[in-house]
């Protein structure tokens, strides 16, 4: 990595990049001169078409200010500046995107803390992961920063050289300039992209309820693939073929319509299979960011189209979940599709060889895991744990790692790597052959442990911690305080090498982390939360973990609920376990979703416990009612058990189950509830006659 003392050094360097058309990453140390003088300096003159991140007040004309989670709408657009402030926070996904946008012969910009190691600097990441100014440590960047010294495309530029700029009389390069983006009808492809519009024109033709096609399109960020399937969109439309766009990403509308004009109609991953028909239709499906798209939505499309592209970059800043390539096809012959699979390989926006690029994906978008037989021994397995600091110190296992779990995981991006390193609560569990490569991993973050008084805060919707997922919706959505108060272990991910799956492993995997939590005896339980896709409710059930609690809603990237299971390894554990079980039979009848998946999903989830000790129930109604919980949350399931349990007249329970919500406001109910809870009569074991 070129490190300049003296400006002159670093502009005839970067002029040398430049002359090979190639991009490079310029690090600077931030001072009062960065803003007065070295940034006004490298745009001089330049007809800029840039944006930035986080960065104070600035009069750069043509560079747009923006916050880190808008870098996902500027997918497809083309910039020759990107300016990232990462004094305060730096967001992996943000900045790798924005790279992305950049043409040939361009700058990405990252400003860094001057004085002590940016890796000692506390940022908002830092702080979320639980870090003070006195206590942050980051082997993320520590990592990421080792990588630069064997990068040509990274440059570096001191605070003394930026303030000895005013003295300096250099002749800068100048940005190349960016042309003006043509409409759809004048775009000229290169090769690969126009191999890939007929490719599409063609199977289109011979798409049928008999013949049916799935195309499966890839290649790294910057290929043109939207741009291609675009264009065969528009030839398509030209002759009465419909199409449907969706994304199985964070994307928004406007964002992916950018890329494809107008030509097509957009629908949002979590509505699309309750706005089209269910006998397959005529129209052509397009599926953007397709490697994060569940498997069991995908089923679930392929019985209502006769034609599906599904168009996934090979690297991803919304998830590289690219396991789902290695199951096409046999999902394609198990519903009948014939499987066509396309990769573009040449960028559009820069040239082959690029130095960003290069810096990019052997950073964060280029995971690699080895190959290996399809027999294991578990017997000669070693089983070990990794904190964050331990695992950037052994680059090898670090990149096995990473590239498993964004092989498996759908929703995996740049950003889980810097969680991965950094937090101080998540532990890798690794399973390792003789050669010391990885068969499966597990990422285990530790949750709640949290005070009596911060546990009823958080039940009650006035705080949230960060950090702590699956003990926060047990106690604000489940209304259950003291979920947030015990130890617990959330297993965030978990995957097992793709040539060894469905030996059990992973199961297996699941016995040995019980076995070493059990043996702690710290833990009192082992949870999860994760998208209801039937095959891994299948999983989790299997290896003993209990349903508790599942969301009213679609998520929004998945199009499916998420599902939250626990399993109880110490006494506290297992009592709780059953006050959420007794809380989860009554939420139960209230669950449904608009979703053609709703009732497989729900006969997975349908409640196995039946009686509740009155003791337990005694309990649960403390936890909600008496506004331990959130009791405004609990959309009346446990209060009108409460309400039967005092014999109510059938007319006040009527208007009570239909008029309470919106007619009273929280407060209100509150204090109803209360009322109710405090008249408790005796209870016996069967007081619920239909338990």
């Amino acid at each position: 990595m070129p490190q300049f003392h003296h400006w002159s050094d670093f502009t005839q360097y970067w002029r040398q990049l430049q002359s090979q058309a190639s991009r490079g990453l310029l690090v600077l140390e931030e001072c009062a001169e960065t803003y007065q003088q070295t940034l006004p300096k490298l745009v001089a003159e330049a007809d800029l078409s840039g944006v930035s991140v986080n960065l104070p007040d600035s009069d750069l004309l043509g560079v747009r200010n923006i916050k880190p989670q808008q870098a996902i709408q500027y997918l497809g657009r083309s910039h020759n500046l990107v300016i990232y402030r990462a004094c305060d926070e730096f967001n992996v996904n943000s900045f790798s995107a924005l790279c992305g946008t950049l043409i040939g012969a361009s700058l990405a910009v990252l400003i860094v803390p001057a004085g002590e190691p940016w890796q000692e600097q506390l940022d908002a990441q830092g702080a979320d992961y639980g870090y003070s100014a006195d206590t942050v440590k980051s082997p993320f960047k520590n990592w990421w920063q080792g990588l630069w010294q064997h990068q040509r495309g990274v440059m570096q530029l001191f605070k003394q050289a930026q303030q000895n700029l005013g003295n300096a009389d250099v002749d800068m390069p100048t940005l190349p300039a960016i042309k003006s983006a043509p409409d759809l009808t004048s775009i000229s492809l290169l090769p690969d992209q126009q191999q890939l519009l007929g490719q599409l024109v063609e199977l289109a033709d011979l798409a049928s309820p008999s013949n049916r096609q799935l195309i499966w399109v890839s290649g790294a960020r910057g290929r043109g693939k939207s741009v291609a399937v675009a264009k065969a969109l528009e030839h398509l439309a030209a002759n009465g073929i419909d199409s449907l766009i969706t994304s199985a990403a964070s994307q928004t509308a406007g964002a992916v319509l950018h890329q494809h004009g107008d030509q097509a109609r957009y629908l949002p991953i979590d509505q699309l299979l309750q706005h089209t028909p269910a006998q397959p239709s005529s129209s052509i499906l397009v599926v953007e960011e397709a490697a994060s798209l569940p498997q069991a939505l995908l089923q679930a499309l392929m019985q209502r189209f006769c034609l599906l592209v599904l168009v996934s970059s090979s690297d991803g800043y919304e998830g590289t979940g690219q396991g789902l390539s290695l199951k096409l096809p046999a999902l394609a012959q198990r519903h009948h599709f014939e499987l066509s699979q396309i990769e573009l390989s040449q960028p559009i926006r820069w040239q082959a060889g690029d130095l960003l690029e290069d810096l990019i994906q052997q950073s964060f978008l280029a995971p690699v895991f080895p190959q290996m037989s399809s027999t294991l021994d578990m017997a000669r397995v070693k089983y070990r744990q990794f904190s964050g600091a331990e695992l950037a110190l052994d680059s090898a296992l670090l990149s096995q790692v990473y590239g498993l779990l964004s092989l498996a995981h759908y929703q995996t991006t740049p950003q889980d790597l810097r969680l991965l390193l950094d937090h101080p609560d998540l532990t890798s569990h690794c399973w390792l052959d003789q050669q010391g490569n990885l068969i499966g991993v597990a990422c285990l973050m530790a949750e709640g442990n949290l005070a009596a008084d911060l546990s009823v805060a958080v039940a009650r919707g006035q705080r949230r911690v960060k950090g702590h997922l699956l003990a926060q919706i047990l106690a604000q959505q489940a209304g259950c305080a003291e979920a947030a108060q015990l130890s617990m272990q959330r297993i965030q991910r978990i995957a097992v090498h793709p040539n060894l799956q469905g030996q059990g492993i992973g199961r297996a995997m699941l016995q040995q982390i019980k076995g070493f939590y059990q043996a702690s005896g710290t833990t009192q339980w082992l949870g999860s939360s994760f998208a209801a896709e039937p095959d891994v409710i299948r999983f989790w059930q299997t290896a003993g973990y209990q349903v508790v609690w599942a969301g009213q809603r679609l998520d929004a990237a998945t199009g499916l609920p998420s599902v939250q299971v626990v399993l109880p390894l110490q006494s506290q554990g297992s009592r709780l376990c059953k006050l959420l079980q007794a809380n989860f039979y009554h939420y139960y009848g209230q669950l449904y979703w608009v979703s053609p998946l709703s009732q497989a999903i729900l006969a997975l989830l349908a409640p196995a416990y039946r009686g509740v000790p009155s003791e337990l129930l005694v309990n649960l109604i403390d936890q909600v009612a008496n506004y331990h919980g959130n009791v405004y949350g609990v959309q009346g399931y446990l209060y009108l058990a409460l309400l039967r349990k005092e014999h109510l007249l059938s007319n006040e329970i009527q208007w009570l189950s239909h008029h309470w919500q919106p007619q009273l406001n929280q407060k209100q109910y509150t204090q109803l509830t209360r009322q109710v809870a405090g008249q408790q009569l005796p209870l016996q074991d069967d007081f619920l006659p239909f338990m």
